[in-house]
């Protein structure tokens, strides 16, 4: 996968070989709702393309069903120094997603995501600040040179301006349908309790509005290569690997037309009922703003948790970060993203 220098995923990699290469390979199984939190980058311009979400690569046997509730609370503030062109994004988005699967036999299942997506000034600007005036942390990284207490809180801005000056982006609140994806995963190996590989083939249909910037008004498709290989007993490893040609973006200039998205987890599941999940997804940038630092490709962190109830049904709940937690010194576990991202979730498996 060829992507910007700065998101290199190869040091997050070796962070997790060197923490499970110690490790003694036990006796292990197949755990049920095991697998990432399925989350990319959720930064504005991301979700109006195509998002292979981070997932396992077991498919569901033919007539098995599962569902999945999912909110996202995903909090943006990218203002950096105004080189080249000037972008302000300074906002919130509130997503409810629902996602379908169902197993199709002859190793195939069928995937169907939509949901409600809302722009607007939030509820986690005054909780943020708090947060870093209690810890002392600072607020002003590259990625926002004045800092959180320079602007106003809960405001809701999307703006880009290219380097002559002309207003490419300009938006505030928006609301409503997001993009719906249609996928077909297929296995490519036989699973079993020590690995899997699939292939997802995806359709993303432009159900969202791109006059309020919710989608981009064009079909993408594309293709994903997932991975899950167990360490022992206790620890799961995840990969995907793919990208996207993009449809052309009715109400955005400058956007790519293909981008290349990869993810790595590790999954530490002590016993039946939980799972402790560490996640690194990248994606090159999907709009050439002109600034330099905008410009530089996705990277976000995610720690997932995840607790089984009963054999049917699964809670779960994440937080991602951006550059910010390391003052963007190691831009191959995060970079450019939201500033930061909780998910809460449910999926239910009725058979």
């Amino acid at each position: 996968m060829k992507m910007h220098a700065r998101a290199n995923i190869t040091p997050a990699i070796l962070v997790m070989l060197l923490t499970i290469g110690p490790l003694s390979i036990r006796a292990f199984s197949q755990v049920p709702f095991s697998g990432p939190i399925p989350l990319r980058d959720p930064a504005p311009f991301n979700l109006l393309f195509l998002q292979f979400q981070p997932q396992g690569a077991d498919v569901l046997h033919s007539g098995q069903s599962s569902y999945r509730l999912q909110l996202d609370l995903i909090n943006n503030l990218l203002i950096p120094a105004p080189t080249g062109a000037s972008v302000v994004i300074d906002n919130e988005y509130q997503r409810f997603t629902l996602t379908w699967h169902r197993g199709l036999g002859h190793q195939t299942e069928l995937q169907i995501q939509t949901g409600l997506l809302w722009r607007n000034g939030g509820i986690l600007d005054g909780i943020i600040t708090f947060y870093h005036h209690l810890t002392g942390l600072p607020a002003d990284a590259i990625d926002d040179p004045l800092g959180r207490d320079h602007w106003p809180q809960y405001r809701s801005k999307l703006q880009v301006v290219d380097p002559a000056g002309r207003v490419i982006v300009n938006q505030g609140n928006g609301f409503g349908l997001q993009e719906t994806m249609v996928t077909l995963k297929h296995s490519l190996i036989r699973s079993s309790n020590r690995s899997a590989m699939a292939l997802r083939l995806a359709v993303k249909l432009p159900t969202g509005n791109p006059r309020l910037l919710l989608g981009s008004g064009n079909v993408d498709e594309g293709l994903s290569i997932d991975a899950r290989y167990a360490e022992g007993r206790d620890i799961t490893l995840f990969a995907n690997i793919g990208g996207a040609l993009l449809g052309h973006a009715s109400n955005l200039p400058g956007a790519a037309s293909h981008v290349q998205q990869g993810m790595v987890a590790i999954e530490y599941h002590p016993n039946s009922r939980d799972r402790y999940v560490l996640q690194v997804d990248a994606a090159s940038t999907v709009l050439r703003t002109g600034n330099n630092l905008a410009d530089q490709a996705n990277v976000t962190a995610t720690f997932g948790f995840t607790h089984v109830l009963n054999e049917h049904l699964a809670l779960y709940a994440s937080y991602s970060e951006n550059g910010d937690i390391h003052n963007y010194t190691l831009p191959g576990f995060s970079n450019i993203g939201p500033d930061i991202s909780f998910s809460f979730g449910a999926e239910w498996h009725p058979e």
